[in-house]
């Protein structure tokens, strides 16, 4: 069962990426959703199995959270400077003190 979890969480998020790069919001917002439903269907079987599959499965949805997090933090970045394009402001520099941020 955790297998198959799993394995419609990664779908689930690929979906979600490709979603991302279409900029189709409603898409994004439904996948989202069913994550969070995955993910709690997840949580309420408890404990993984640490079985060599189960972590090569966890190491890449690790992956794929990893992508979707950086696209949304470019999307989120890429808003911000709209928004202050149209209010007349100097965005923010974003990237340049990465390190503060962390």
């Amino acid at each position: 069962m955790q297998g198959e979890l799993l394995e419609r969480f990664a779908d689930t998020q690929s979906a979600l990426i490709a979603a991302l790069d279409a900029g189709d919001t409603e898409a994004m917002i439904a996948y989202t959703r069913d994550l969070g439903g995955i993910t709690d269907a997840l949580r309420t079987q408890g404990v993984l199995r640490a079985d060599a599959s189960t972590r090569s499965q966890l190491d890449s949805l690790m992956k794929f959270n990893t992508a979707a997090a950086q696209r949304l933090r470019f999307l989120r970045d890429h808003v911000e400077r709209r928004v202050a394009a149209i209010h007349g402001e100097q965005a923010s520099n974003t990237y340049a003190n990465m390190t503060q941020r962390r």
